[in-house]
């Protein structure tokens, strides 16, 4: 048979363009291709952080949780989609080996010669994972020549996943619990330091209460001064009776003088500086208050940062996640690829639409 009579035959039987593609196609998927199964598991992402009593605020907490939510579970699928997680399992579970291995078939095996591009890009054609919009359930499906295999990565990644989530939470909570503790120390310093100073005024001017020996040096003012005008009216009394020269007048007058001098001692106490560098009572009162007033503020200052410290904590152990795990991984008794049904019949049509195709442009070109 020369080649004109072939070319010939060909023409009259244009079908064998479409059916002996789909019969080479269907001998492979049947005959040649090596069986893939599918381990799949299902996760998600949960708090600590919950609540039983029904507060209208838990209503918007709840929207912002449910986001969170939803964002930790992206971020565990870019984690097992990303170039680390594939060394990892290259590493624990020698992924390249298994994928380029002789079980495969030519055309569903890793070359052996891959560069590290082509061995991601078959890692993330054979390790899915989907996140459930509304319920934020991650879905993970690792396809592998072995059963066994498939569950064993399928576990390990979902192992090292839940890994990296706490990493990523101890290290938060210990950054803010860090945070809270560097703070509350200083607080705690400057309470150290006003008391060590309030002290030390107290030690240097031999005083406990300047306020409080103020006030009684006060009242003993207050009393020389009853006892002074008591005395101003008896000597009146005497002297409407007696001569000034008579005995009991002269007596009242010197009691009145020593009240006088007594009073204007008190008042110079409160005023005036002594001349060995005592303070006067006035200006020990005004310095004790304002050592006070730094130690009371102090003190506010460092409950304030305990009841801080101690929300950080309850809220770092609140928004502490784990990755709980719906589904553990399944081992497949059957083989999910190839699909032989599926694959034959989406081949098909192709065929067809290709045939299709070429018709209509050859039948175009004739007619111009």
């Amino acid at each position: 048979m020369n080649t004109k009579d072939l070319i010939g035959k060909l023409k009259k039987n244009k079908l064998i363009f479409i059916v002996a593609p789909w019969l080479i196609y269907a001998f492979y998927l049947i005959f040649l291709a090596a069986p893939q199964y599918e381990s799949e598991s299902r996760l998600i992402v949960k708090s600590t952080d919950g609540g039983s009593t029904f507060d209208p605020s838990t209503l918007l907490a709840g929207t912002i949780t449910g986001a969170s939510s939803a964002n930790d579970s992206q971020i565990i699928e870019s984690y097992i989609q990303s170039q680390d997680m594939m060394r990892y399992l290259e590493q624990t579970l020698s992924l390249s080996e298994h994928y380029s291995s002789d079980v495969g078939d030519l055309f569903s095996r890793l070359n052996s010669h891959h560069s590290q591009i082509e061995f991601y890009e078959y890692y993330l054609d054979h390790v899915t994972v989907d996140v459930d919009s509304a319920s934020s359930v991650i879905t993970l499906k690792v396809r592998g020549f072995d059963p066994e295999f498939a569950r064993k990565v399928n576990g390990a990644i979902v192992k090292k996943a839940e890994e990296f989530l706490n990493a990523i939470n101890n290290n938060l909570a210990k950054s803010k619990m860090a945070f809270a503790k560097n703070e509350h120390s200083i607080v705690e310093e400057k309470l150290q330091a006003a008391k060590n100073e309030l002290l030390a005024f107290q030690s240097k001017y031999n005083v406990l209460d300047p306020t409080a020996e103020g006030a009684a040096s006060q009242q003993i003012a207050f009393s020389l001064q009853a006892t002074l005008a008591q005395k101003q009216a008896e000597l009146n009394s005497l002297e409407t009776m007696m001569s000034p020269m008579a005995p009991e007048v002269q007596n009242t007058k010197r009691q009145i003088n020593a009240l006088r001098q007594q009073i204007s001692l008190q008042k110079e106490s409160f005023s005036n500086q002594e001349n060995d560098g005592s303070l006067s009572v006035s200006n020990l009162m005004a310095q004790y208050s304002n050592l006070q007033v730094q130690l009371q503020l102090a003190i506010q200052a460092y409950s304030s940062s305990l009841v801080s410290l101690e929300n950080a904590r309850v809220e770092a152990y609140q928004k502490l996640q784990h990755l709980v795990t719906i589904e553990t991984p399944t081992l497949p008794d059957d083989n999910a690829y190839p699909r032989i049904p599926y694959n034959l019949t989406l081949f098909g049509v192709i065929l067809l639409i290709i045939y299709g195709t070429a018709r209509i442009v050859i039948a175009t070109i004739k007619e111009l």
